[in-house]
């Protein structure tokens, strides 16, 4: 299966071209202001240097966050507008569980990966590697990164139906994270948290693969209905007093 995968929920924007888990082209980079001019003519590139047309693809695949929310709507109107000009199928898939994907040979049992939310907070989820392969504990979520650290420790008392997880295993916490998160996290995590402290953010191969999986298993999403996974109300929207339910 020939993939395109756009993964734009962090700084670092990106985009693969992805046949059967096999990387055939891809670019990356430090965006910010100029994601809006320059995603679009870099998917073309990619494309091309795949050797290819946008009508050979089977699949896009898109990350949707949480993340930033311009850089995550500038990422999915490009692949909407892909998808639809060439008729092709399109998956959204965590950007969270996309960097537990790439993780899962490295770190085994309970996982939780977290990017930076700003405002002194983390954006988190919870996924357990097992015989099976990766699966889900928690969705996505935001929380300052010292509730994070208890609740993975085992220190806040929750009722039995919300914890995190119900024997306090341990668990391997990476991502971007900030100097300062990584410190509560290490402070307050206890002995059951680990902090890897190289920074890991999401991949554009990993949504391809992860695209794939989705479209075997649950066939494409509606494209009117995809939106990013955005966990929590925009500055905007606080600033005013509003709430626009996007989340």
């Amino acid at each position: 299966m020939l993939v395109l995968a756009i993964e734009t929920a962090t700084q670092r924007a990106a985009a693969a071209l992805v046949r059967d888990g096999e990387q055939l082209a891809e670019w990356h980079d430090e965006t910010s202001e100029d994601l809006c001019r320059v995603l679009a003519a870099e998917v073309g590139e990619v494309i091309a240097r795949g050797g290819i047309t946008f009508s050979q693809l089977d699949l896009v695949a898109v990350g949707l966050g949480p993340g930033s929310f311009t850089s995550l709507r500038i990422g999915l109107a490009t692949a909407k507008g892909i998808a639809l000009a060439h008729g092709l199928p399109l998956v959204g898939v965590s950007s969270l569980a996309a960097m537990a994907w790439q993780m899962q040979e490295a770190v085994k049992g309970l996982m939780c990966s977290a990017l930076d939310a700003r405002r002194g907070d983390l954006y988190a989820a919870l996924h357990r590697t097992g015989p099976t392969g990766l699966a889900q504990v928690k969705a996505e979520f935001v929380a300052k990164p010292d509730e994070l650290a208890a609740a993975l420790g085992g220190g806040i008392r929750e009722p039995r139906e919300r914890r995190l997880h119900q024997a306090c295993a341990p668990v391997t916490v990476f991502g971007q994270l900030p100097p300062a998160a990584i410190a509560q996290l290490e402070q307050f995590g206890a002995e059951n948290v680990t902090v890897l402290r190289a920074p890991v953010l999401p991949d554009a191969v990993a949504v391809a693969d992860l695209g794939r999986l989705r479209l075997r298993s649950a066939g494409p999403d509606d494209l009117a209905a995809l939106r990013p996974i955005y966990v929590r109300k925009s500055y905007a929207e606080e600033a005013s007093h509003l709430d626009l339910g996007l989340r």
